[in-house]
């Protein structure tokens, strides 16, 4: 059957579809999702009682296993999806790397679904956020450990003698100046590091293989090349059932995430390199990326570009998290509470008033206020309103939409104090 196919936030009347799929929607609790949770149906919900709306993730998913599917596209048409995982993963720090894996998910264990070959953005998803993750990894040093090895040595006893091979292969041979001996060896080819090395080869294939990968596909190499410089002393020889059973040491948290991702990549291409080759299928795992929180990372990378030191992502406060603090530092006096909404409408329109609510919450919130700095002589300046800032989506040139100061390129919103938005431009393809 055919998917039933929407954009961002498109609405669908439910008199529009099939019968047996409005039956199974009109009795379907579409339930809104929790911060940051998995979305069910792809966070399709119920506008009215008649009207469906699409939420602002993309992907494909079952709503009836086997039976009805829905596939959801950008609104932005013609995105570089590339360039804007290159761009959001480029901060060097483990929370908002960490951050990235909650961006996307794959069901590897729910039948595929046929979808529009320029829709299948998870690969090049992965293959670029193991690359990141295992640069990190490498910059903090490679794990060691004990394994087990066994050899014939010549004139010298290591660990203990394996008697029924020294026997068979020295004895009864009459080779008197050998030992079969079973030793340990501290060893930076463990099984994690095989695993690693084994999913860095699949990155390497598939950023080769790919068109998406053109334009980036010398300094990616280039990055490759170095991480296997960096395991050129671990083997990639390591089975599939070895896989499942490779765990995280909590001394080495940092392999934690890496390892999840490597199995993550293994398994999308069945564990078979010749997979990789392939230019992306028409099938697919049902899978999921989240689009606000893309672009929420996406910004965060061009505002700490610009303003290093200066911004401070993801904080908490009583009243929710806020995306981004501007504190005071150095030559810069400027101090702001910055919030990302992936709503390109904005472009024409006024914010909307949940967002002002939303927004204006953390300008009273003294938890936040106090990361800001927004206090006088050790109290709360409750005489002016911290500046808040809107930013939001734009097509076009990407170019430098920061000025010295952000507020010199930012729109005033009319009827409301010290509220401003700026558009941030969003990648495009040729």
């Amino acid at each position: 059957m055919e998917p039933l196919k929407l954009k961002e936030h498109d609405k669908v009347s439910l008199e529009s579809l099939s019968e047996n799929l409005k039956g199974f929607l009109s009795t379907c609790r579409l339930l809104k999702n929790g911060y940051m949770e998995p979305p069910k149906y792809l966070g399709l919900g119920w506008k009215n009682d008649t009207i469906l709306q699409a939420s602002y993730y993309i992907g494909a998913s079952w709503l009836v296993e086997n039976e009805s599917a829905i596939v959801v596209t950008p609104k932005m048409g013609n995105i570089d999806f590339v360039e804007m995982f290159i761009t959001a993963l480029a901060v060097d720090s483990d929370p908002e790397v960490n951050y990235f894996s909650r961006c996307y998910g794959i069901e590897f264990d729910a039948p595929k679904i046929i979808v529009e070959k320029n829709l299948c953005q998870v690969t090049p998803l992965i293959l670029l956020h193991y690359v990141t993750l295992l640069e990190k990894l490498v910059k903090r040093g490679l794990k060691k450990g004990y394994v087990n090895q066994e050899d014939n040595l010549n004139s010298k006893i290591r660990g203990r003698i394996y008697v029924p091979a020294h026997v068979q292969q020295n004895v009864c041979t009459q080779r008197e100046n050998r030992a079969y001996c079973r030793f340990q060896e501290y060893t930076e080819d463990i099984p994690e590091n095989r695993l690693l090395k084994k999913a860095l080869y699949f990155a390497y294939r598939g950023i080769c293989s790919y068109k998406s990968f053109d334009k980036y596909r010398v300094e990616l190499q280039s990055r490759l090349n170095r991480l296997f410089a960096a395991f050129i002393n671990v083997s990639s020889d390591i089975e599939i059932y070895q896989v499942a059973r490779v765990s995280h040491n909590k001394l080495f948290r940092h392999y934690s995430e890496a390892i999840h991702v490597a199995k993550m990549l293994l398994r999308h291409f069945d564990n078979s390199i010749r997979n990789v080759d392939r230019e992306e299928s028409y099938e697919t795992a049902p899978f999921w990326i989240d689009m606000a929180r893309l672009f929420e990372l996406y910004t965060y990378s061009k505002l700490n570009e610009k303003y290093p030191d200066q911004i401070e992502f993801q904080k908490k406060g009583r009243t929710g998290t806020c995306d981004y603090l501007k504190i005071a530092k150095g030559n810069s006096a400027e101090r702001l509470i910055l919030d990302a909404k992936y709503k390109p409408y904005y472009e024409n329109d006024e914010i909307g008033w949940e967002d002002i609510q939303e927004i204006s919450g953390y300008a009273r919130d003294k938890k936040i206020l106090a990361e800001l700095g927004w206090f006088k002589n050790g109290e709360l300046n409750v005489q002016d309103v911290p500046p808040c800032v809107v930013i939001y989506p734009e097509y076009g040139e990407v170019n430098d939409t920061f000025g010295e100061n952000l507020l010199d390129n930012a729109e005033v919103v009319s009827d409301y104090t010290n509220f401003y938005k700026i558009a941030v431009k969003v990648p495009r393809l040729q």
